[in-house]
């Protein structure tokens, strides 16, 4: 009797567990998903992007992103594909914006979290950029195309 219930405190946990892992890996957005959709930082390097700065990014359909990292226009290839995400060297404009203000901070964050994307998952209707580890770089909500 003591092993028949030990059997089904086990056969218990490990669909508890199982169920807790599946409920974890939020899908990866392949580059179907992503082509032509537009996007808004609102939290990077672990930090909110100020209400003020303008930070967005959107997915081309040709292969490019182009937004806006805080300041300045950016620019470049991005590539996704078997649970992957990864976007080339960026090229921006190279002002500096004493306003508004965390503009600047923002900008760094946004480019560090770009360079370091190893693949990203869709949670409810956000995207989460994650590096090679699993950790969120970035959360964007979505964006009209219009702003």
């Amino acid at each position: 009797m003591r092993t028949r219930a030990l059997v089904v405190v086990l056969a218990v946990a490990l669909s508890a567990c199982a169920m807790a892992a599946r409920q974890d890996q939020a899908p990866s957005p392949d580059a179907l998903q992503l082509a032509g959709t537009h996007w808004r930082f609102v939290t990077v390097d672990g930090h909110d992007v100020p209400p003020a700065v303008k930070a967005t990014l959107v997915f081309e359909s040709d292969g490019h992103v182009s937004g806006h990292a805080g300041c300045n226009g950016y620019g470049g290839p991005w590539m996704a594909g078997s649970g992957t995400l990864h976007f080339g060297g960026m090229i921006s404009t190279k002002m500096a914006c004493l306003q508004p203000a965390g503009a600047m901070a923002t900008e760094r964050n946004v480019f560090a979290a770009l360079r370091e994307t190893a693949r990203a998952r869709l949670q409810g209707h956000s995207l989460v950029l994650l590096d090679a580890e699993g950790a969120p770089l970035a959360t964007l909500e979505p964006q009209p195309a219009s702003q």
